[in-house]
């Protein structure tokens, strides 16, 4: 598990990912005119950021610690939009490899913030879905159910020789794994 870092190192760090990331895929600027990175976090904001992750770092893998603190103050309140005086617990968890996709779980104390409605069962409007890739998803299967996790389609076939699946994380969060070898794809 990697030490914690500062606010000034996360960005220092992300900035710099980005821009080798950049170098390697060549100095050419996007015909959109914007030069934007690769994906590089979800943030989830939970409700018990040490069951998220459990969740996340011990049944799903994202086991290398990226950053852990807590953030405080005006300036988080406006970015957030919660009481100045809410303090924001924030943990970035990633698999071994650059820091792009990773989960960053955030819990607010001292601010009362609104649960999203979701409809179980089905995907709602304006909702987010994590996918991952797994080279066998029975594994997977076998931890969900020892840990009761609410699994929404069991593996199954969309395409042939291809299998998915799709359960709940902690509060609700939809996720959707694809079984396929994706260190052959990187």
């Amino acid at each position: 598990m990697t030490s914690p870092i500062g606010r000034r190192e996360v960005l220092t760090g992300i900035t710099g990912a980005a821009l080798a990331a950049a170098s390697v895929a060549g100095a050419k600027a996007p015909a959109s005119g914007l030069d934007i990175s690769r994906l590089v976090r979800t943030a989830l904001f939970v409700s018990d950021i040490d069951v998220a992750t459990s969740f996340y770092r011990d049944l799903l893998g994202l086991d290398q610690l990226f950053y852990s603190g807590k953030f405080t103050g005006p300036i988080v309140g406006q970015l957030l939009g919660i009481p100045a005086g809410a303090t924001t617990i924030a943990r970035i968890l990633k698999v071994e490899g650059p820091p792009f996709g990773m989960i960053g779980l955030f819990q607010v104390v001292g601010g009362k913030l609104s649960r999203v409605r979701k409809q179980r069962g089905s995907v709602n409007i304006g909702e987010s879905v994590l996918v991952f890739y797994m080279p066998s998803l029975d594994p997977l299967v076998d931890r969900l159910n020892a840990s009761h996790w609410q699994i929404l389609c069991p593996p199954t076939s969309l395409v042939p020789g291809s299998r998915e699946m799709s359960f709940y994380g902690p509060d609700d969060v939809l996720i959707n794994v694809i079984e396929r070898n994706h260190r052959a794809i990187i």
